[in-house]
Parts: structure tokens; C-alpha cells; sequence
């Protein structure tokens, strides 16, 4: 998970989201120079409300906002205001571009105030919830115990002996030689050692074909040969629209690690993924009209999950989609917020909240970095937590462990997976500027490099989802928990396995007195 920058925040006593954010420089700016120059203000609105909104409505309030503020705008003052919108939802917020040398934190202040007496529905409360019956895991996922004679065949009712193919091997699975530890890892049984799977990583046929799977992070490098056979369905850009590439971009000018390229290649690489068969869709939060830092990158990642939401609705029209959201890249610090101002962190979490809730109601799915401070996690998701069944039934918060099994990054409840999260094999990405010579062989410093986290061990875990839901066979949260191994140390996530057993092999690769006992998980 990438680190963030902090900056500085502000809240209104009406407890909308009023967020500065800052530039590096403050001197007044010439037209066209205004990334470099400026300060900048998030307000966040109701979307259960705007998203119902009368278009002469939304437009008055607009016209209004803009009137209370127009003597503070950044020039040219038409584009000063960027509106995160979902074509779907409806008005989510405006972000406030002002000069770098005005202090416009009272002038926002009073307009917001002003405002909010007249458009009270417009601005989202404190206290705002959702409806206890509204979206969430039980309308589409979860099955109760009345209906258990009509639940789907599990994996192991559907793969029975009947598949067998030469020499017993399952007909579903297939075999992958020479791959990485963590994918050996990943498909090596309870019971079996590492010497026993022979450096096969067992995967299941076709994974992820038919799923969709949106990567946010810092883009990807689509140049690099692990990608030679991906489905690329679209790239996304925070921010107003702009004519970006399909690139990686680092997430830091000193940094040449181009998070996004081996994130992206853990869940459809070609030798290191899990899902190959996979649909992406690359959702660069770093990029976006140039700006950076811990408050861009806030409201940028709302954005993107609005504008992911868009992309999911437009190309599912006629139900829930199979889709997966993989989200490596460090989410809000509510923590830090709240040590600044509680009633913003709580407006910006339930901001949050809302818009993950009309994510799962299309049937989408999130894996989620836990973080690698190797400390308790206590309110990066807060929202998370099982107190929202609903959510977290659709969320997966993935922790990662070294080869030995040991948990080396954080924990907590909320962390219930891990999966191998040192020394990896990860691809290497390029700036667009630079034409890469990759070379053959797991050696190559040009096509690998060797990296750590849980960055890397969340897109495993969105993989699996993905192949799971490409198999049609229920709830994919539900699969991954009941295969998952217990961890040889108390108190630590299981492991995450993918659930092809030892006695689906070709018995020639069997153990010798192999016998499944999946009770011991």
C-alpha cells in the first residue's frame, strides 16, 4: 500500500466536506500555469439526494454556488469548479480552484453556510445512513437457511470424480511449471509441503473469463509481455477529462517502482497471475489534470469509484456484473482526520460509504489492501467492520504474511485473509518516455523486480474472486473463506488457498497417502 502526503483540512459547522488542498507554490498565477499555482476546496454533497435531483434544480444550485464565489476563483474562472459527477448518481461534489496566494478558507466557509440554509438537501448531514434495507450483500449474495435444498453446487459437488480425466487428473484444472513461489503457494493444499507440489502452481481453467476486473492504482504499463494476451476494456482518469494515455505513472518524482504495472500483472499476468483470463479496466488515481498529494488524492479516488460505477452501470444495463475492484493503493487515513477535525472524518466516511453501498448493489466486489505498518487496523475502513454486514460481505481486506506464515503486515478483525506478501516476483514498469528491452527468463532485471507488501497480495485475492465468480458458483467472499487454510500461528488471518485439493491432481503428482480432510481448514 503506497504512502500519502498530509496536508491541511477544514470543515464547516454544518458538517459538509470542506477539504483544502494545497500547491506547492503561492504566487498569483498567469492563465495556463494554474497547476502549479493554486489551492483548491472539496465539497462533498448528498448523492441520495442529487442523484434524484430536477436538472433546473441541480443548475440553480449551481448557478447559485458559483455566484458566492466567483471573486475567488482561480482564472480562467469557467474552469475553475470541476463537478464529480456520476452520469448515474448524480452530483457527488464540487472541488473549489482558488490562487495559492488567497486565503479563501472564510470565503468558502460563508458561501457553503449561505448556501446550505437555501439547499439543505443538496449537503450531506452529519448523521447521514443509509436506509437499513437498502443495497448490500443479502439482496443478491447472501442466501438463508430456508433456501439451502436450491443453493448452488459447491465446488466440491460440482467437480466430482466425473471430471477425472487421464490418469484422475480433474478436467477443470490445469497445471502452470516454474511459477513463482507465491502462486505454489497459493494452490498448495492443507497437508501438502512445498516439496511436494514440485514448483506447479494448479490452477482452474479459464480464470476470471467473463469477469471484470477495475485496478485502481497508478496505471500500467500494457507494454510489458505479461500482458501480451490481456483484455484491456478501458482506462479511467480522475478529474476533469483530459487527454491522458494508458501509462503507469509513479506515484512519487524520486520513485521508479510504477506501482500499477506489477498490481495489475498479479491479476491477469500472463507467469504471475492469478485470473489471466480476466477483463481490466486500468483506473489511474494518480493521474488527472497534474495534481498530487494526500488532499488530491482523496477526492480523486471518490472520483474514480464514481466514475467506475458509471463504466459498470453502462456496460451491465440489464442486471448485477461480475465485477471486482482491486484497490492497492492507500485508501483515507480516517485516523488522521479525526485527530483534526472528528466531524469531518465522519462526513468524509460516510461520503465513502455511500458510494462503496451503490457499488455493491451492481454485484461488485473489492479487495483491499490492508497496509504494511504491521499495526492494528482500526479505522482506515471503519466502515468495513462487520457492524456493516451488508458491505462486508462484498469486502475483502487482505493482509500478508512472509514464506514461513508469519503475519508481517497489519491486522486486525477486519483482516480475515493473507496471502504471501515478501520477496515477490513482480513485473517491471516503464515511464512512457522509455522504450524497454525485456528479456527471457525469471533473471531479468529489465522485465523483474523483487518487491514487498500487501499492495501485492490484494490483487491475488481480487484474482480469485474473479476466477470464482467466472465459475458461477455463488458467492465468491464465501468460497474464499471456507477454502482458506487455518495459519499454523494463533490469533493470525487464514491463509488464502485456491481450492484445488491434492486428490484432483494426476495421481502420478499425488502425495503418497494423500487424503482430503477439508474439515482441518
Amino acid at each position: 500500500m503506497l504512502g500519502i502526503n498530509y496536508s491541511t483540512f477544514l470543515v464547516s459547522t454544518t458538517c459538509i466536506l470542506l477539504h483544502s488542498l494545497h500547491s506547492a507554490q503561492a504566487t498569483l498565477p498567469k492563465i495556463g500555469t494554474w497547476e502549479k499555482n493554486y489551492k483548491s476546496y472539496w465539497v462533498g454533497l448528498n448523492g441520495a439526494y442529487t442523484k434524484t435531483a430536477r436538472k433546473w434544480e441541480e443548475a440553480a444550485f449551481l448557478r447559485d454556488f458559483r455566484s458566492h464565489v466567483e471573486d475567488i476563483l482561480l482564472p480562467p474562472e469557467q474552469f475553475a469548479i470541476y463537478e464529480m459527477r456520476s452520469e448515474f448518481l448524480g452530483l457527488m461534489g464540487l472541488v473549489i480552484d482558488t490562487p495559492a496566494s488567497l486565503d479563501a478558507e472564510e470565503e468558502i466557509s460563508e458561501a457553503v453556510h449561505a448556501l446550505s440554509r437555501r439547499w439543505t438537501s443538496f449537503y450531506m448531514p452529519c448523521l447521514f445512513m443509509l436506509k437499513e434495507d437498502e443495497g448490500g450483500i443479502n439482496e443478491h449474495t447472501d442466501t438463508s437457511e430456508s433456501q439451502s435444498s436450491t443453493r448452488k453446487r459447491s465446488f466440491r459437488t460440482q467437480f466430482r470424480r466425473d471430471n477425472r480425466g487421464v490418469d484422475g487428473k480433474d478436467k477443470n484444472i490445469e497445471r502452470r511449471d516454474n511459477a513463482p513461489h507465491e502462486l505454489v503457494s497459493l494452490s498448495t493444499p492443507p497437508g501438502v509441503s512445498a516439496d511436494q507440489m514440485r514448483g506447479i502452481f494448479w490452477q482452474w481453467k479459464n480464470p476470471g473469463d467473463g469477469v471484470t476486473v477495475y485496478v485502481m492504482d497508478t496505471g500500467c504499463d500494457s507494454r510489458h509481455p505479461e500482458f501480451k494476451n490481456t483484455k484491456f476494456q478501458d482506462w479511467i482518469f480522475p478529474g476533469p477529462k483530459t487527454l491522458e494515455e494508458p501509462r503507469d505513472d509513479s506515484d512519487l518524482p524520486e520513485s521508479n517502482d510504477y506501482h500499477g504495472t506489477p498490481v495489475t500483472a498479479k491479476i491477469v499476468g500472463e507467469k504471475t497471475g492469478v485470473a489471466h483470463n480476466a477483463t481490466v479496466v486500468v483506473a489511474n488515481i494518480i493521474a488527472g489534470n497534474s495534481r498530487q498529494g494526500f488532499g488530491h488524492d482523496l477526492y480523486k479516488a471518490h472520483d474514480c469509484l464514481l466514475k467506475i460505477y458509471d463504466h459498470v452501470k453502462r456496460n451491465n444495463p440489464n442486471g448485477h456484473a461480475k465485477c471486482v475492484i482491486n484497490i492497492s493503493y492507500g485508501w483515507i487515513p480516517l485516523d488522521h482526520l479525526r485527530s483534526i477535525n472528528v466531524k469531518w472524518a465522519s462526513a468524509i466516511e460516510l461520503h465513502s460509504r455511500y458510494i462503496f453501498n451503490e457499488l455493491v448493489k451492481l454485484g461488485c466486489y473489492f479487495a483491499i489492501a490492508s497496509g504494511n505498518s504491521g499495526e492494528e487496523i482500526t479505522s482506515d475502513l471503519l466502515f468495513a467492520h462487520d457492524a456493516d454486514p451488508k458491505l462486508m460481505g462484498n469486502m475483502v481486506v487482505v493482509g500478508g504474511h512472509d514464506f514461513e506464515l508469519r503475519n508481517v503486515y497489519d491486522y486486525g478483525d477486519i483482516v480475515r485473509i493473507s496471502v504471501e506478501a515478501r520477496n515477490l516476483i513482480m513485473a517491471r514498469g516503464y515511464p512512457m518516455a522509455i522504450t524497454p528491452k525485456y528479456d527471457e527468463g525469471w533473471d531479468s532485471s529489465n522485465t523483474w523486480r523483487v518487491g514487498h507488501g500487501t499492495s501485492f497480495a490484494s490483487p491475488v485475492v481480487a484474482g480469485l474472486l474473479a476466477t470464482f465468480l467466472s465459475y458461477g458458483l455463488g458467492d465468491p467472499v464465501r468460497l474464499l473463506y471456507t477454502f482458506a487454510k487455518k495459519s499454523p500461528y494463533p490469533s493470525q488471518a487464514k491463509i488464502a488457498f485456491n481450492g484445488i485439493y491434492a486428490d484432483q491432481w494426476p495421481k502420478s503428482l499425488r502425495p503418497q497417502g494423500y487424503t482430503r480432510n477439508p474439515r482441518k481448514h
